[in-house]
């Protein structure tokens, strides 16, 4: 059995909407295995019959009365493999949330595979009534969502400041990590080359030769991320030649505004509490840097280079006395 359409519930949120002259606000989508029985009403539905995941809008398009929401289905932890057969989109009536949508496809549907069988990923594009005041998207922080280029194009980069290709984003950050090799699963794996696993999106190094075929990175690949690169420089916080030590001060709580006095200081967080950052860092995924500082006149002239752990270079100064910082200039 078969359906798609409206439920009741969802029926009433639309009349409502129209009738109020308020936009249509969407949530979330579940995907389940559930099955239709005969004399079943699915319009009577006020959930998914048997839910598998549960995914955020990736977009909206709006075309007049109707709507094309797009979102992806992955297998990321997945641990059994299902049939998606059933489909439902909710809605955020007065605090409540509601299943607007209700598809199911019986058994006309394509098989998603467990995580052990390699990576998998599906985009789904529905059609469906709005209103003719639109719809918003609400409660969508897209965490949970593997980011399509055509998306990250049109979203971050188009939309942006910077105007280059998804495909060169990509090349940068193989650039950052190195090289890469390859991509799970593989079919073999050479001792010294970094292989891309799309399931967690890391990079891992391969410790030993292997001539078989690799679902997943075991004990023979080690982890080659940002993260792991930031822990072995913090052993490089003393650098001794001809008995000379440099000191690396970390620091947490503070302004960088404040910070005039000469030294190399390292915020070895990502979620250190720091203020004055480049707009570009100033987030959680941002806050790990070295920052080395050029003082004359007890700060009355200044010079500040940050070196991001995410592989950006940062300079400002104050070039007068009794001034501030000039804007930080990106140079890397």
């Amino acid at each position: 059995m078969k359906f798609s359409g409206l439920t009741k519930k969802g029926r009433a949120y639309l009349a409502k909407c129209q009738a109020s002259s308020t936009p249509v606000q969407f949530t979330k989508m579940k995907f389940g295995d559930g099955k239709l029985i005969d004399n079943e009403n699915p319009a009577d539905l006020i959930d998914i019959k048997n839910i598998k995941i549960e995914k955020s809008i990736l977009s909206k398009e709006q075309k007049g009365d109707a709507v094309v929401l797009t979102t992806v289905i992955d297998n990321v932890s997945l641990e059994e493999g299902y049939f998606p057969r059933e489909t439902g989109i909710y809605v955020l009536d007065e605090g409540v949330e509601v299943l607007y949508f209700y598809m199911n496809d019986g058994d006309e549907t394509s098989w998603i595979p467990p995580e052990a069988d390699g990576p998998h990923r599906m985009e789904v594009k529905i059609n469906l009534i709005s209103s003719n005041t639109g719809s918003v998207v609400v409660h969508n922080d897209g965490k949970d969502l593997y980011i399509t280029k055509e998306y990250l194009e049109a979203n971050y980069t188009q939309k942006g400041e910077y105007d280059g290709t998804a495909q060169e984003i990509e090349d940068r950050v193989v650039a950052a990590v190195g090289k890469e090799d390859g991509k799970f699963p593989l079919n073999e794996a050479i001792q010294g080359n970094v292989y891309y696993f799309p399931a967690n999106k890391k990079f891992y190094i391969c410790k030993e030769t292997q001539n078989r075929r690799i679902s997943v990175p075991d004990v023979k690949f080690e982890e080659l991320s940002i993260w792991e690169n930031r822990k072995r420089l913090e052993n490089l916080y003393t650098t001794k030649e001809e008995k000379t030590k440099l000191s690396l001060t970390r620091i947490n709580n503070v302004n960088l505004n404040n910070i005039t006095e000469a030294g190399f200081y390292t915020s070895s967080g990502w979620a250190n509490n720091i203020s004055g950052l480049p707009q570009e860092l100033n987030n959680n995924g941002g806050k790990a840097f070295y920052l080395v500082v050029f003082s004359l006149e007890n700060g009355g002239y200044c010079q500040q280079i940050l070196y991001s752990f995410k592989g950006i270079i940062f300079y400002r100064a104050i070039t007068e006395a009794n001034t501030s910082f000039n804007q930080w200039r990106k140079i890397g």
